[in-house]
């Protein structure tokens, strides 16, 4: 189990970092162009290029969250039915209509997996695998994993939607209150105890 989450976040880190250089060397070049390029033909031959060149990278996280979202609720080979089910159902979709439509499906399934998570990390439930213990850990991870699916479903199913921007805001705030949850747990432990220290003393 440990193995697998070491492999699974390295793999983690390496996709997103690589889609953050590729969304880097994109943003360089457009400001390179002059401010008229969004009409011309070029601008859509560089969308087309850059999609083509992250795409790969983006069903690739999708395939890493569809593994690290049901560890967190199956184990063992029930893990590995759980996954081959969700893969294979989103190959079905694929070929019944189309890659896109196939990874939104892999994307649903997983949000609704990640909130079930989120609703039995906060109850308490025993149900759940983590690797550390600590509520606002788990929350925080918990939280991370459903802001990046927000922001893959924002950048793979709206693109020029109006909604696009909210949804955007949305995974940030998802991913920022994630990352700040993750990375400051023990000072946000130890700030709810002393909280209930003080409600004791006044009672």
């Amino acid at each position: 189990m440990k193995h697998l989450n070491f492999i699974l976040i390295l793999l983690t880190v390496i996709i997103l970092s690589i889609i953050g250089i590729i969304f880097i060397i994109g943003t360089i070049y457009g400001s390179l162009q002059t401010p008229s390029w969004e009409n011309s033909a070029i601008y859509e031959v560089y969308l087309d290029r850059m999609n083509v060149a992250v795409m790969p990278f983006v069903v690739s996280l999708l395939v890493v969250l569809g593994i690290c979202i049901p560890k967190r609720l199956f184990t063992g080979f029930a893990l590995l039915k759980i996954n081959g089910v969700l893969l294979g159902a989103a190959l079905i979709v694929s070929i019944f209509t189309t890659a896109k439509t196939g990874l939104i499906f892999l994307l649903f399934i997983a949000s609704i997996l990640q909130l079930i998570v989120i609703v039995l990390t906060i109850v308490g439930s025993k149900r759940l695998k983590f690797e550390r213990p600590g509520f606002f850990l788990q929350i925080g991870s918990a939280l991370l994993h459903l802001g990046l699916i927000v922001f893959l479903f924002d950048f793979m199913a709206l693109g020029d939607h109006p909604d696009h921007l909210l949804f955007f805001w949305i995974a940030t705030t998802f991913i920022g209150i994630g990352m700040a949850f993750s990375f400051y747990s023990q000072e946000l432990s130890k700030a709810l105890r002393k909280d209930e220290k003080k409600e004791l003393i006044i009672s």
